[in-house]
């Protein structure tokens, strides 16, 4: 069967599950996308950020963050407060805890791609309700399923019902999936966000308050 005959056989419901998908399908890359651009940008700030606060000069390790709005450039901030105020030893127990703080960046959008996930069975199995009512009211109609027309009113209505079933399926199990793949993605991100900051604290640490600039 082709995709053609398959979505025209699920009728107007499995076109809401279609654009379900696409619209989670949007999201997902959308994030993907900030996820990864976060990622080269650390990799990038994170250097630039220790090779200032190597030459002592704090300012200049503040300007570079300040350019930036990820979070690397977020928690270092509040590191250099820290630091200012000779407290730069309680910021590494709570480094972590920052960091989760700032996560909604890169989870602006994950709702609408759990709304897919979420919606897409449940429209699916409304479509599974719809076509059973469409197939109880055909053989009404016709007064039983022993004539082509019953049987004809019988398959278009089961038709309906299984089509959108799957399509609702097939779609939250893709999304539900690409989900996963996103979380990990982030997951690491977070994990090497961490690493850099806890590296540049250290450098920071090294660094007597009155020396800086």
């Amino acid at each position: 069967m082709s995709v053609g005959n398959f979505i025209h056989g699920g009728g107007p419901i499995l076109f809401v599950i279609l654009a379900l998908g696409v619209i989670g399908l949007l999201f997902f890359f959308e994030r993907l996308f900030v996820i990864l651009k976060e990622k080269a940008e650390l990799k990038i700030l994170s250097v630039k950020v220790r090779n200032s606060i190597a030459q002592k000069n704090i300012t200049g390790s503040k300007q570079h963050c300040r350019s930036s709005s990820s979070i690397f450039s977020a928690v270092m901030l509040k590191a250099f407060e820290y630091y200012e105020k000779q407290r730069i030893h309680e910021f590494e127990s709570t480094i972590q805890n920052f960091v989760e703080d700032e996560t909604f960046k890169l989870e602006k959008n994950f709702r609408y791609i759990s709304m897919s996930i979420s919606l897409s069975p449940l429209i699916g199995f409304f479509g599974t309700v719809v076509g059973m009512v469409q197939v109880f009211s055909g053989i009404q109609a016709v007064g039983g399923i022993s004539g082509l027309q019953g049987q004809a009113s019988l398959a278009q209505g089961i038709s309906v019902a299984l089509y959108t079933t799957v399509g609702g399926l097939a779609v939250a199990i893709t999304m539900a999936i690409l989900m996963t793949v996103l979380r990990e993605v982030e997951d690491r991100l977070l994990v090497n966000t961490i690493e850099e900051i806890r590296t540049s604290v250290e450098k920071l640490k090294a660094i007597p308050v009155e020396e800086v600039h």
